[in-house]
């Protein structure tokens, strides 16, 4: 569909104004306005990219991170407790978001990860919710018979959803080690799934992408923009928020939204909303633009010098992430494994490229092995880690933080039964500080942690829209997560020193074999890891009193017509990567605004 012109929208009223055109904007303005009475608006700070090969080329991993005109770049501040490191934290900039600029993989949690959120005071979010608005948004293509019995690709119809708006499926290319791979798991005593689909997925199984296997193409949310243009959604593109405005009778009154400013070819422009505004910029921008509102810490606001309206401490608080690594290694007998590698060779790309079009080559291999398991199954100390923490919540440690200690506890219970640490299978390099040498081919066994205890903060820097906020995440203030980081690290070596897959794993190139020590590899982690961009709880959805920004409803604490829909209101993470449960959270909220959700 045409995207709007600057004269169809300011200074007009629409029903609803969505603020960010992104993962869950896309959607919930996609299902709001099938209702052709009421009118959509999407405000989006980055361009359409429509039909653009850079997003729709699979294996093209991180191709546009850094890239302004795809990327917000953001950086986080310098982590006092991971040495002064500074991060990068990538995030899809234009319409689609992170989907267009993600590692593809689509997996969903534990159902006890999602029944966490019910527990904490949120009645109707839970798995049995998740499971069917997860399965709404998609349509699964099945393997073909051989595939799955070569590949494992085994899938149960119930936990896939057939008549969706995304194409999902498996890569059609893979590495050729999966399967020996999860025989060598099976060797450690993990199990493999039929289905890491359904709610039960500890273990290793082969995991879907955001790739239409029937033309090798990226599905994201602008497939959700309906086919046929509809009178009542407008979308506006290179349109960045600059806040939300609010009309309030008296100081301690709930302030009502009015409309948005917004900011297009350097001008300020406004537009009304007649019903409500709909923040759906993330779990990095979403808090933003609220303080940008006056709807935070008065004393944070009244310090950057933006009126306060809304008295809300938690916005940008409670902030979660997730975080993974490489562990390469070369691989031997290159010729009998398909990995990313060789298409650093220009030669060699433009060759398949050529494939691609005949769906072949290189370009249709993607990630194919994912391992969830509790820290128990990758070390035997597990329970000093856990139990020393306990010990901590215990002493009271977080009593001045309101809610804090009852969400840590269940937070622990969750990551001591379930998904606590995951190793992914990357086919290729990925991996620092040493270098790959051209010409070989790698293999990177990626180990990640999902339920970081640190919490972080995102906040305004200034009383500037186009200025970043200030990120961050406290990487290791709480020591739980290094030291379980670490032992995922030993995991990922014990994984590649057994059989039968390291009949032909080669030498270990990071953190390569001076790193050994629990103290080296903790300092090679904080000065090489990344993020997973998988932020999430900085507008949490939590009793007020608790920390919460958000009602079970969506709708922010002392406002009338403001709701958060995106990844900052998961009040405490879970253990998947993330896209599935942002289209899981617009597809709940959209039935919640349009009044017709049941819990």
């Amino acid at each position: 569909m045409a995207t709007a012109t600057i004269d169809q929208v300011s200074g007009k009223t629409f029903d609803y104004v969505i603020v960010g055109g992104g993962t869950a904007g896309l959607t919930l303005a996609s299902r709001l306005s099938e209702d052709p009475s009421k009118s959509v608006l999407v405000l989006e700070a980055g361009a359409a990219h429509f039909n653009d090969p850079s997003i729709l080329l699979p294996a093209s991993y991180a191709k546009n991170f850094g890239n302004p005109e795809y990327d917000w770049a953001f950086t986080t501040a310098p982590q006092a407790h991971a040495d002064g490191n500074i991060y990068a934290w990538n995030r899809g900039k234009g319409l689609g978001g992170s989907s267009a600029l993600n590692f593809y993989v689509w997996n969903r949690p534990p159902a006890v990860d999602i029944d966490a959120w019910e527990t904490l005071g949120n009645p109707g979010w839970n798995w049995k919710n998740y499971l069917k608005y997860s399965n709404k948004s998609e349509t699964f293509i099945p393997p073909t018979d051989a595939r799955v019995a070569s590949e494992r690709l085994t899938s149960d119809p119930e936990f896939h959803g057939t008549n969706g708006p995304l194409a999902l499926g498996y890569h059609n290319g893979n590495a050729g080690w999966d399967v020996t791979l999860e025989d060598t798991l099976g060797n450690l005593g993990i199990k493999t799934i039929h289905d890491g689909y359904g709610g039960k997925g500890i273990g290793t199984f082969m995991v879907t992408a955001s790739v239409d296997p029937r033309n090798n193409r990226r599905t994201y949310s602008v497939d959700f923009l309906p086919k046929t243009p509809r009178a009542n959604l407008t979308i506006l593109t290179a349109a960045p928020v600059a806040r939300v405005l609010l009309s309030q009778p008296t100081p301690s009154s709930p302030a009502t939204a009015t409309g948005v400013e917004f900011i297009y070819d350097g001008k300020t422009e406004t537009v009304a909303a007649g019903r409500e505004v709909l923040l759906c910029a993330g779990a990095i921008k979403t808090p933003q633009i609220l303080e940008l509102s006056g709807i935070g810490d008065h004393d944070l606001l009244n310090a950057v010098g933006i009126p306060p309206k809304v008295d809300l401490p938690a916005v940008g608080a409670n902030v979660q992430e997730h975080l993974f690594t490489g562990v390469s290694f070369e691989v031997t007998h290159p010729e009998k494994f398909n990995t990313l590698d060789p298409l650093h060779n220009p030669e060699i790309a433009a060759e398949n490229l050529k494939l691609y079009e005949e769906g072949r080559g290189l370009f249709t291999v993607g990630l194919a092995n994912l391992t969830h398991l509790p820290l128990s199954a990758v070390s035997t100390r597990a329970s000093e880690i856990h139990s020393a923490f306990s010990k901590k919540i215990s002493a009271g440690t977080y009593a001045g933080t309101p809610g804090r200690a009852e969400i840590l506890n269940v937070q622990l219970e969750i990551a001591q039964k379930g998904a606590d640490v995951e190793l992914i299978s990357f086919p290729g390099f990925l991996s620092y500080p040493n270098p790959p040498e051209p010409g070989k081919k790698y293999i990177s066994l990626c180990p990640a942690i999902n339920h970081l205890f640190s919490r972080g903060t995102i906040h305004v820097a200034s009383k500037d829209p186009l200025a970043q906020p200030t990120i961050d995440p406290h990487y290791f203030e709480e020591d739980i997560d290094l030291q379980t980081f670490v032992e995922q690290v030993k995991f990922a070596r014990k994984v590649a020193a057994t059989a039968p897959i390291n009949a032909f794993i080669g030498k270990e190139v990071n953190p390569g074999p001076t790193v050994k020590t629990d103290a080296e590899i903790a300092t090679w982690l904080k000065k090489y890891m990344t993020t997973t961009y998988h932020t999430a709880g900085s507008c949490s959805m939590l009793p007020r009193a608790k920390g919460g920004v958000v009602d079970p409803e969506l709708k922010v604490y002392g406002t009338t017509n403001i709701r958060v829909v995106d990844l900052s209101i998961v009040p405490v993470h879970h253990a998947s990567h993330t896209q599935a449960t942002a289209y899981a959270i617009a597809e709940q909220a959209a039935d919640i605004i349009k009044g017709v959700f049941v819990a």
